[in-house]
């Protein structure tokens, strides 16, 4: 090779890494804007904010959540019992119950409530979000208040039934509840 193939070889070279480099540059500087432009031209959908106000369509949490499975004993002939989870507001649980041993629908009662902790020798205030008959309920709360939230559960049938409350979100057991945790 001669010289001036060599000086030329050179150039080339040097020009091709000048070149390579200040095409990576560009493509850094313009990725942080790029994207979203070729995600949006690229893309079958369009970007929409998420909504806003009271109901906010995601919220986030601090820590994880929490499932439990209860077994709660109900005894016939209009036994009834309260369970309760206490909740901040803003909170979120989702739930699913079903009574075993009963087959009359009419015959179980039922209020899905939320109370707040009044001060000593005060009123609280109680929400009642659902009240019916029935063998099942499933269901989602996002807490409008910082309080006590369960369900009231009433068995009008002459024997006793068991009723199997799951339960899955951010909330607390209140301690000393007649119910029987549950492995499944």
């Amino acid at each position: 090779m001669t010289k001036r193939q060599q000086s030329v070889s050179r150039g080339a070279k040097l020009a091709g890494v000048a070149g390579g480099g200040a095409i990576a540059l560009c493509l850094a500087l313009l990725g942080s804007v790029v994207p979203t432009e070729i995600f949006a031209a690229a893309s079958p959908w369009n970007e929409v904010a998420p909504p806003q106000g009271a109901t906010p369509g995601s919220r986030f949490y601090q820590a994880g959540y929490r499932t439990d499975v209860v077994d709660i004993p109900i005894p016939g002939n209009d036994g009834d019992l309260e369970y309760k989870i206490k909740m901040k507001e803003g909170d979120t649980v989702v739930y699913s119950w079903e009574v075993r041993g009963a087959t009359n629908p009419e015959l179980f009662y039922s209020e899905f409530h939320g109370h707040t902790e009044p001060p000593p020798g005060q009123k609280g205030d109680v929400t009642f979000y659902r009240k019916s008959t029935g063998l099942n309920e499933h269901g989602t709360l996002i807490s409008p208040f910082q309080g006590i939230h369960g369900w009231y559960l009433q068995n009008q049938s002459e024997g006793a039934v068991t009723v199997r409350l799951r339960l899955a979100g951010f909330y607390e057991l209140v301690p000393g509840q007649k119910a029987t945790p549950v492995n499944e």
